[in-house]
């Protein structure tokens, strides 16, 4: 562009020419602002075409054409294509509604099947339900014809095993109380109106008569006419004991909750074991090799050190009187109590068991003779006679309270037999209900028993050389024979029962009146 005033072309080109006035500044930038309202209009028409593109419709593809375009010849291939389109369309309908009309059809088909065979099944289940039926009502009228026989057959075995169970309870009883007789267990009555239980001609201590008050330096044992010692004869009643209790509790197939251990080869006499050490060590050696029972080192081999001694037998013997051994050796002394506590406990549970209820209090407990001759020799126990030809309809058992007719249960329980087991629910409930306290709390009460005797007795026990120190002033009084005249005292008597060991004295003794013989207070 020319400058009007100063005539100068502004191209562009020439740098050197600068503008000098104001129509030259014009002139100098008319073309820049051509060229940049030529983009402002060029790209607003695209960005117009673009979108008249980007919409959607027709409108889009007719900005899109360009503008000399046929517009003709374009409406009619529009047209073209869209019936053609739309045909192409109708016909993949058309295909896809027969394809779903035949599947309904197959549908509809399946459905008439299954309704077919729904109404064939349910007539042959019918028809079965009907044969069931007439099947079962033959059964029912068959049913008693055809287990008749096995009842009977049933019956008969029932009846067969009752008569042998009742034969092998009256059998038990038989041996339990032949071996008692056959061991002479049998009752007294004393002068004093007192009972007195024997077992081979020994007498049957009371527990609580343990210590020294017997009674017994007048009993004469043996052929030779000797004076036995009291624990001397304690200890032959509690071997007596043992082995009668042991040879019932054979015969019975009773276990008893503490383990008897019989005399035997270098077993002299009976030991018993604790309750937790029962029927867990096949042999067991004597303990007691010498006279002591606590220094002996097979003692000492059987003694468990974290069971306290829980494991060791208990002694059943005695080697001197209770007292004495209580003051020398209290451990000793303590193991004999429970031991006989423990055959005691287990004569009151045999007699539990076979259904003689007893023993209930301590002094039940403590009266071990008498509970044996209540259970196996008393006549009030004895069973009635067994019926060897009973029918089957009248078998003789109480099957309410389960266990046979009569009026004892001697040899009915047993740990050894299926019916009537004490191993299961009905040893279990004869236990239950037992009121007798625990082992544990026997023992204590026993063993204060003696202890109380032993600590506050009010009579004092003199030896021979005492005696004969003695000044003619101090002499006491003595009922019976003379002092000097025994030649074998035991130490446990007191000064009014020193006896003569004579045959002829002994007869003397025995014309003795009642009250005068006992202890006589110092």
């Amino acid at each position: 562009m020319h400058c009007s005033i100063c005539c100068k072309a502004f191209n562009g080109y020439y740098k050197k020419d600068r503008p000098t006035c104001v129509s030259c500044a014009q002139a100098l930038l008319f073309t820049p602002r051509v060229q940049q309202a030529s983009a402002l209009l060029d790209r607003e028409k695209r960005h117009t075409h673009a979108e008249a593109i980007l919409r959607p419709g027709n409108d889009g593809v007719l900005a899109a054409l360009p503008e000399d375009a046929d517009w003709d010849a374009i409406t009619s291939a529009v047209q073209s294509e869209g019936v053609k389109k739309a045909q192409d369309e109708q016909k993949a309908i058309q295909a896809r509604v027969e394809d779903i009309t035949g599947k309904a059809q197959e549908l509809r088909q399946q459905i008439e099947d299954y309704r077919h065979y729904l109404k064939n099944h349910r007539e042959s289940n019918s028809q079965r339900r009907r044969d069931l039926e007439h099947e079962r009502a033959e059964l029912q009228k068959q049913k008693p014809r055809a287990l008749e026989p096995l009842q009977l057959a049933t019956r008969k075995a029932a009846s067969r095993l009752d008569k042998v169970r009742l034969r092998t309870v009256d059998a038990r009883a038989l041996l339990c109380r032949e071996a008692a007789a056959l061991s002479g267990l049998r009752k007294t009555e004393g002068t004093d109106g007192v009972s007195q239980y024997w077992l081979g001609d020994v007498p049957i201590p009371d527990l609580r008569a343990l210590n020294g008050k017997l009674n017994l330096e007048k009993y004469e044992m043996g052929r030779k006419g000797m004076l036995y010692q009291p624990h001397e004869v304690v200890t032959a009643s509690m071997d007596n004991v043992c082995r009668l209790l042991g040879s019932c509790c054979h015969y019975l197939s009773v276990r008893l909750p503490a383990e008897i251990l019989l005399p035997h080869n270098d077993f002299p006499h009976a030991l018993i074991m604790m309750e937790k050490a029962s029927y867990r060590q096949k042999s067991v050696p004597w303990p007691y090799k010498s006279h002591s029972q606590t220094s002996s080192p097979a003692a000492s081999r059987l003694i468990d050190p974290q069971n306290g001694g829980s494991a060791s037998p208990r002694s059943l013997h005695l080697t001197k009187p209770l007292r004495d051994l209580q003051k020398e050796d209290s451990k000793a002394f303590g193991y004999f109590v429970e031991g006989a506590s423990l055959l005691a406990l287990d004569v009151a549970l045999l007699c539990r068991t076979q259904g003689l209820d007893i023993v209930n209090t301590f002094d039940d407990f403590c009266a071990i003779g008498r509970n044996l001759f209540q259970l196996l020799s008393s006549p009030e126990q004895q069973r009635l006679p067994l019926d060897r030809h009973p029918s089957s309809a009248t078998a003789k058992t109480s099957r309410s309270r389960g266990k046979p007719a009569g009026t004892t249960s001697l040899g009915v329980y047993s740990h050894g037999s299926a019916h009537h087991s004490l191993a299961g629910y009905e040893g279990i409930d004869i236990l239950s209900a037992w009121r007798l306290p625990s082992s544990s709390r026997l023992v204590d009460k026993l063993r204060s028993f003696f202890m109380n005797e032993i600590s506050g007795a009010e009579w004092d026990f003199l030896s021979d050389k005492e005696w004969d120190e003695e000044r003619a002033d101090e002499m006491p009084v003595l009922v019976g024979g003379e002092r000097k005249a025994a030649s074998r005292q035991d130490p446990a008597m007191s000064i009014m029962t020193v006896t003569s060991h004579d045959r002829n004295d002994i007869s003397t003794q025995n014309e003795r009146q009642r009250g005068t013989s006992g202890w006589t207070k110092c």
